[in-house]
């Protein structure tokens, strides 16, 4: 029967070609454009992340809504020590302030972020985007966003004086000079934040070896939740872990609605060439109805004529998904080591790809598609059950078929 089935196939080639090369151009396109679409997921949530919160962070729990000084992590340096030690991961201290930033007369409020400099630029993006001067690297330097440069009239070289409360409640006072002006085109950052050596902001302050974040970033960030239960065994009960996807709900919410969205399509697709390939099985029986009729009068049963037709369909199903994972996946084997560059999608889409992902620090400069399970066998698996049941729909008409009656058909 399977012997049969092959030769029956082609027995309308023109047919056969047309059918089997419209199920390989969707599952051409599905397979390549989900792996397109996973790509430039991974992409984005690498850019987020790498751009300044990390894949995750530890805090003290209260410190999430209230943000107060005195809501520390302890003994931060041999929690930090512990965790790159027995885990796949960097972690970057970070202390959080708020203050009078002042220049003369002017003054203005802003955050005071105490951070290590090298170990920032050497694992985020944030530093990629300092439109002039440099990463500092002495101990009373300072890294300020543009507008608020700009509002206080400093240029690099400038000293400012920042004035905050300390833990105890006494003052604490920084003199700074102006090392580096950021400007990541984020309105809020560029006019609130100010970066200083991490060491500084802890002495002036008052919280020794304390901080109010440990940024964690791991080597691979879908690690995030599973590394939750080893790392929460390093921490204290107050201490909390949240991951990218709690620190970046909007990015995860954008993806799944675009995954949602994508998906609707490409099944809307694979639905409207399995019933092109119903057409065709229609057209089959048509065709040859007194060949059925003869096989029923020499004896054969209607479900071995249904049986030899589903392997027909099979053949046929899986000879256009074969072709189609062929074409696509040489195309996405290419273009993962190469890339798309994102000036090919027009300025007006790599805007929008910037805005999605709530960057402009311009780190996502091509896309590459991703080999994935999903990408892979969806669309081969739909077809070839599509094709299977648009057979056996039309076929099932072969159960009330009047050997007879089929004969005389012309």
């Amino acid at each position: 029967m399977i012997a049969l089935a092959w030769r029956n196939l082609w027995r309308n080639k023109t047919r056969t070609l047309l059918t089997a090369c419209g199920i390989a151009f969707a599952v051409f396109l599905v397979t390549f454009s989900m792996a397109l679409q996973g790509g430039s997921y991974a992409d984005m949530i690498k850019a987020a992340t790498r751009f300044y919160t990390g894949h995750a962070q530890i805090t003290q729990r209260d410190f999430v809504s209230d943000s107060k000084l005195e809501q520390t992590i302890p003994n931060a340096t041999a929690l930090g020590d512990q965790l790159q030690s027995s885990l796949p991961l960097v972690a970057l201290p970070r202390v959080q302030a708020f203050g009078i930033v002042s220049k003369d007369e002017r003054s203005i409020g802003g955050m005071l972020m105490g951070v290590d400099f090298a170990l920032e630029a050497a694992q985020l993006d944030l530093f990629d985007s300092i439109s002039a001067g440099a990463v500092p690297t002495q101990t009373d330097e300072a890294l300020v966003g543009a507008a608020m440069a700009r509002n206080l009239g400093v240029e690099l070289g400038d000293e400012i004086v920042i004035l905050g409360s300390g833990k105890q409640g006494g003052v604490a006072a920084m003199a700074l000079t102006i090392g580096g002006v950021l400007s990541t085109g984020q309105a809020e950052l560029d006019r609130s934040l100010l970066f200083a050596p991490l060491a500084g902001v802890q002495e002036a302050f008052g919280l020794e070896d304390e901080v109010h974040n440990i940024v964690l970033v791991l080597e691979n960030y879908a690690q995030g939740a599973a590394l939750a239960q080893p790392i929460g065994e390093l921490l204290q009960a107050d201490q909390s872990y949240r991951t990218w996807q709690q620190l970046l709900p909007e990015v995860e919410q954008g993806i799944e609605l675009d995954r949602v969205s994508g998906q609707l399509f490409f099944f809307i697709l694979l639905i409207l060439v399995s019933f092109a390939v119903l057409n065709t099985f229609v057209m089959v029986i048509f065709e040859r109805t007194r060949e059925f009729g003869m096989l029923m009068a020499l004896g054969l049963r209607p479900w071995q004529i249904i049986g030899q037709v589903q392997i027909e369909a099979f053949f046929l199903g899986l000879s256009g998904a074969l072709i189609g994972l062929v074409l696509s996946a040489s195309l996405v084997a290419y273009l993962s080591e190469v890339g798309i560059p994102l000036s090919a999608y027009g300025e007006g889409e790599a805007a929008a790809k910037e805005a999605f992902a709530k960057l402009q620090a311009g780190s996502i400069t091509h896309m590459y598609p991703a080999f994935s399970v999903a990408s892979m066998a969806t669309a081969p698996l739909v077809l070839i059950v599509g094709t299977q049941l648009s057979a056996l729909f039309c076929m099932l008409r072969v159960r009330r078929l009047n050997p007879v009656t089929a004969l005389r058909v012309e």
